[in-house]
């Protein structure tokens, strides 16, 4: 999945071009070293890697690379590909952390990849650039536009849900945060970094996109970083707003989820829906709270993180069975009852402090077995 269409292309889509509702699943992954101190590996995992299988990539700051699953069925596959993947990666010699923002790195201790597209961000966004941030990107395929507009629309209703059950990163700079993910908190300081809109139809999308493109100065709709959007050159939509798990089986639950939820608004309608202005605050309650939030569901109304979570998998499950993903579905419940990324850092931290907490995080990150 690389293609990267510049705005005039929109139009020369690649919906259809995979099977419907194939799955494709990407990881951004932070490299430590000795001490689990941040470290700019990505040139030294990038030579060790097979340059044929694209498998794994550079990103914005050198102490990070992205890896990606090939195209999949479902949300096993596709974990089951990034766990190989992740065995390539630590084959390397190198060490890698599952997780939104590293627990106690120094703002500026990490180096920005010097690639003509990452230094014209690092140019435009200075200081804000402080630390690495690491997502998991969800791509669903679809069969054509009107299907991706329809899907695109429904599935930003369940976005602050993903962003309860997938906070990692309570700790920033050495602290507590207060929040559950502080990723998305300093991904939201970057400009298009925001709770997507909606759209009416593809058409509508296109002239967004164009507009947006035009007032940043820019020519590649892949630097449009909504929670989720529509990327005609892959035929996908994108779900971005789950931060990087250290935990395979977590991964595979959270991935589940978005494809059944994506197969269910396929055939929703999508009228009266939240508007994306309270969308974008329960966002920011699951941001801070985690699972303890209390959100907005599909029609306006406020409930319990755990409880919307519940619900969410029942909505699925009827998917989950189309697409052969119960088991990793049921999954999502575990998260509830045991504590997102989040809760499980609070917890591990409280114990064994800060090292105890790095030594877990690259541990766990490297178990393999599990997705």
């Amino acid at each position: 999945m690389t293609l990267t269409p510049s705005p005039e292309d929109l139009w020369e889509s690649n919906f259809g071009s995979a099977p419907a509702f194939a799955l494709g699943l990407e990881e951004e992954l932070l490299l430590v070293g000795a001490a689990n101190e941040l470290a700019d590996g990505s040139t030294h995992v990038l030579r060790a890697a097979d340059p044929d299988e694209g498998d794994v990539t550079g990103e914005l700051f050198r102490a990070m690379v992205e890896s990606k699953s090939e195209i999949s069925a479902n949300a096993r596959e596709a974990a089951g590909a990034l766990a190989e993947v992740r065995s390539e990666i630590l084959g390397s010699g190198a060490r890698i952390m599952g997780v939104g923002v590293h627990p106690n790195a120094a703002p500026g201790e990490a180096g920005v990849q010097q690639t003509p597209r990452y230094a014209l961000i690092e140019d435009a966004l200075q200081g804000v650039l402080r630390t690495p941030i690491c997502g998991m990107h969800i791509h669903v395929g679809m069969p054509d536009k009107e299907t991706a507009v329809r899907v695109y629309n429904g599935i930003r209703t369940h976005v602050p849900l993903l962003n309860a059950l997938a906070a990692n990163s309570p700790f920033w700079f050495g602290e507590d945060s207060g929040l559950a993910s502080a990723r998305t908190v300093i991904f939201r300081s970057y400009p298009r970094a925001a709770m997507a809109p909606a759209f009416e139809d593809f058409p509508h999308f296109c002239r967004v996109t164009r507009q947006v493109c035009a007032a940043a100065g820019i020519d590649d709709y892949t630097q449009i970083w909504w929670d989720a959007r529509i990327h005609p050159g892959l035929g996908t939509v994108e779900v971005r707003a789950a931060d990087a798990q250290f935990d395979l089986a977590r991964v595979a639950a959270l991935t589940a989820l978005v494809h059944c939820l994506c197969r269910v608004e396929a055939e929703r309608d999508q009228r009266d829906i939240p508007a994306r202005e309270a969308l974008a605050e329960s966002s920011f309650q699951a941001t801070r709270h985690g699972l303890a939030a209390n959100l907005l569901d599909r029609r306006g109304e406020v409930v319990a993180a755990s409880d919307l979570g519940r619900r969410s998998v029942e909505v699925a499950a009827e998917a989950a069975g189309e697409l052969g993903c119960e088991e990793e579905l049921r999954r999502v419940v575990s998260i509830i009852e045991e504590g997102n990324g989040a809760d499980l850092q609070r917890a591990v931290h409280g114990r064994e402090g800060m090292e105890g907490l790095l030594r877990f995080l690259v541990a766990e990150t490297a178990a393999l077995g599990r997705s």
